[in-house]
């Protein structure tokens, strides 16, 4: 089984640092522009099924790659970004000034860390895993690809790999990225490609914004 997991493209609050979380935000120019270009690697990959997060910036990204390829798309709500509370909206200097001893412990051991009126690290961690275990076991031998989020993205890569949560920071996820994970019963699971960017040499530059 194969499995593409890509992040959504760029929205405004990607380019002015703000916490977006479970916000219902849209794409901008720059992501819709990404998000053609996103399908590109994955035309004649015979894919079986299109997924995604049913947030508007993943749900748009997915729209876009799937009308491309000629799939409908399934909406997955366990592949939602981390739920932000207070902090949904906040720039990042913002949310330093007002939280300075709740971003200490984000730094130093984020995993159990509960963000103020949301969800932990942890939690998205098992939704987000329970959902690609379900989407491996609905699609044995096939090849899916599915939209998803930076924190969410991250957190399943690191139970992929091995790493501690509390070190999500090794993984980078830029907007529009490209993972493909692969699972067999010989092996389990496997990453094969990580934040792979090389479709955007067309698209106008972008920082990706990576929250936190």
């Amino acid at each position: 089984m194969l499995l593409y997991l890509l992040r959504h493209g760029e929205t405004d609050w990607n380019a002015q640092r703000r916490i977006q979380g479970v916000s219902d935000t849209a794409l901008n120019a720059t992501g819709l522009a990404q998000a053609r270009a996103l399908a590109g690697p994955l035309r004649g990959r015979s894919i079986a099924a299109f997924y995604s997060s049913p947030l508007r910036r993943a749900r748009q990204t997915a729209e876009v790659l799937a009308g491309e390829l000629g799939l409908g798309v399934r909406l997955e709500p366990r592949l939602s970004e981390l739920d932000q509370g207070k902090l949904e909206g906040l720039r990042i200097d913002q949310v330093e000034a007002q939280y300075n001893g709740f971003m200490e412990e984000w730094r130093s051991r984020p995993a159990g860390l509960r963000m103020p009126g949301g969800e932990t690290l942890a939690e998205l961690q098992e939704r987000a895993w329970a959902a690609v275990e379900d989407l491996r076991s609905a699609h044995p031998r096939e090849t899916i690809a599915a939209v998803s989020h930076n924190l969410a993205i991250s957190a399943v890569l690191c139970r992929v790999l091995g790493i501690d949560l509390n070190a999500f920071r090794r993984i980078r996820q830029f907007n529009a990225a490209l993972n493909l994970v692969e699972h067999s019963p010989a092996r389990g699971w496997n990453v094969v490609i990580m934040n792979s960017l090389a479709h955007l040499s067309g698209v106008p530059d972008s920082e990706g914004s990576p929250y936190l």
